[in-house]
């Protein structure tokens, strides 16, 4: 694990420095990037991560195939549903718009923007990977749920630097909002996990419930603090936000990876007792 941590922290800030050393060296401005040029921005964070939590399941590595359906479903199926519930349906552009501190701007990043993307990327994972023989211990929940998290940023940041942006700003909001939406995915994923193997499936609907409505509280305290922090802070000190949500994603990780593979946590067992 702590080999594990130290390759992810590197990659992530040679991914920061390679883009800043680019954008200086070819003097570029904040101008639309190419659909290419701007997938390869928000690849590389997220296949970084991928690495990473795939690396963190020691004790029964999951089929990359699996790990990779996870990132599809949360970049094909999750994202989409959670643009037209947010844009859409419930027009949540205008509520954000208005004071911080309002009803309105407090009610749409809980109860909107919080719900609207994290409950699409739990039922992904619910109603698929969580119902497959492969998913056969606690820990498999944070993983297939944070490759989903991961594919559901992606969708997010490749329409960000798509609009135009300064390429190491850009860099450090992609890296940023990867490693928040894996965490706010993480929890949920924890909740799958752990419901999936309680002797009888007792308790398992709450425990699911409990994970869904963390994921969305975490979600709701982000993008309030994102936009009252995050974009008025890139211009100062935009290394420090990254180094802060990067360490705090790594010990939010190192708990519960650790929680869901210690001695004595639920067992893999058969899904004959457990939660569907």
């Amino acid at each position: 694990m702590v080999r594990s941590l130290v390759l992810l922290i590197l990659g992530l800030l040679l991914y920061v420095g390679l883009v800043e050393a680019v954008q200086a060296i070819w003097k570029l401005g904040p101008e639309p990037v190419g659909w290419l040029p701007a997938l390869g921005l928000v690849a590389v964070p997220a296949l970084i991560w991928l690495t990473y939590f795939y690396l963190l399941d020691r004790y029964e590595p999951e089929p990359t195939h699996y790990v990779l359906s996870a990132f599809l479903l949360g970049l094909l199926v999750a994202a989409p549903i959670s643009g037209f519930l947010i844009h859409d349906l419930m027009s949540a552009d205008r509520w954000v718009a208005l004071d911080p501190f309002s009803a309105q701007h407090i009610a749409a990043s809980f109860l909107v923007i919080g719900t609207a993307q994290e409950l699409p990327k739990y039922l992904v994972v619910r109603y698929t990977l969580y119902l497959s023989d492969e998913f056969d211990e606690p820990a498999d929940g944070i993983v297939y749920a944070t490759a989903a998290g991961i594919g559901f940023a992606t969708a997010l940041n490749f329409r960000y630097v798509s609009s135009g942006v300064l390429l190491d700003v850009g860099a450090i909001n992609v890296t940023i909002t990867t490693l928040a939406h894996a965490c706010f995915s993480g929890v949920a994923g924890y909740a799958l996990g752990r419901a999936k193997f309680l002797p009888g499936g007792r308790g398992a609907g709450r425990t699911l419930l409990l994970g869904l409505l963390a994921a969305i509280a975490l979600n709701g305290v982000f993008f309030m603090l994102q936009d009252l922090v995050v974009r008025p802070g890139l211009e100062l000190r935009p290394w420090r936000g990254l180094i802060l949500s990067g360490g705090f994603a790594l010990a939010f990780f190192g708990v519960l990876m650790k929680r869901s593979l210690r001695p004595g946590g639920p067992a893999p067992a058969t899904t004959e007792g457990g939660a569907r």
